[in-house]
């Protein structure tokens, strides 16, 4: 049986681990656009994580 707070939790941690690549490949890129660019990206992939830990909330109190 399907389990959607398990399959939120598995694209969360997927959405960590690229957003901590994003971050490492930041701290090594020279050009300043670039690193604003990727650090970006980071930080919209941090939004996206805050609101599918919502939505494991809301299923595990039956809100959805």
């Amino acid at each position: 049986m399907a389990n959607p707070a398990n399959d939120i939790q598995q694209c969360i941690k997927l959405c960590q681990d690229t957003s901590n690549q994003l971050r490492t490949l930041a701290n090594t890129e020279t050009n300043p656009q670039a690193k604003t660019m990727l650090t970006e990206g980071a930080h919209h992939l941090d939004l996206c994580i805050v609101e599918c830990q919502y939505s494991i909330q809301q299923l595990q109190a039956g809100g959805m």
